[in-house]
């Protein structure tokens, strides 16, 4: 076997030249491959999620016509809720609807304050319809009353008694010893005058 004799100088430079080509290679390897492995990454993550997104947009097109008639269906409903909403002359509405609905019950409303102007509601924010609110006052007898407000507000349900305040009469009158006064607000929705 021959063995080639290096110098200590060639065997340095030879040491050094495989050092420089690792670092180099190592540099390139760090510097420019794993940024391009980094970016196909992203990329494959784009892509996953822009697929996900198509999928969602197929199945919005396939379903096109039955969203159409979900919509349709929504519409009539809230055009059927709207029609049973205080509109015009809130003032006059309010009190022909009180007064037709009292018809049936032994309730005497024969004080009705002025309507409040139409304000945002304040149970909701941001909802986009207006209130208005009515004061009205009586007499009843508790029970009938109860039965009144109760069946107001199943019938009504875009109307709201609220603040009750219940007195006894301090004059009754004869046979009428155990009916209350009542003084109430009334809170209704208010049709939107611009569809």
């Amino acid at each position: 076997m021959s063995s080639i004799k290096m110098t200590k100088g060639k065997r340095i430079q030879i040491i050094a030249m495989i050092m420089a080509t690792l670092l180099v290679l190592g540099g390139l390897g760090y510097g420019v491959i794993k940024q391009q492995y980094d970016h196909l990454a992203a990329l494959a993550k784009k892509k996953g999620e822009d697929d996900s997104t198509l999928r969602v947009m197929e199945t919005a097109v396939k379903n096109a016509g039955q969203i159409e008639a979900d919509l349709a269906e929504v519409s009539q409903s809230l055009g059927e809720k709207e029609s049973s909403m205080a509109s015009g002359d809130l003032y006059s509405w309010s009190i022909n609807t009180m007064k037709r609905f009292k018809s049936g019950y032994k309730v005497e409303i024969p004080q009705f304050g002025p309507i409040s102007q139409q304000a945002e509601v304040s149970v909701l924010p941001r909802f986009p319809y207006k209130q208005a609110t009515l004061n009205v006052g009586g007499k009843a007898y508790y029970h009938e009353l109860g039965r009144f407000i109760s069946d107001f507000e199943n019938q009504f349900p875009l109307m709201r008694v609220v603040n009750l305040a219940l007195d006894l009469d301090p004059s009754p009158a004869a046979g009428e010893r155990e009916k209350l006064l009542f003084k109430m607000d009334i809170i209704t929705l208010v049709k939107p005058s611009n569809p």
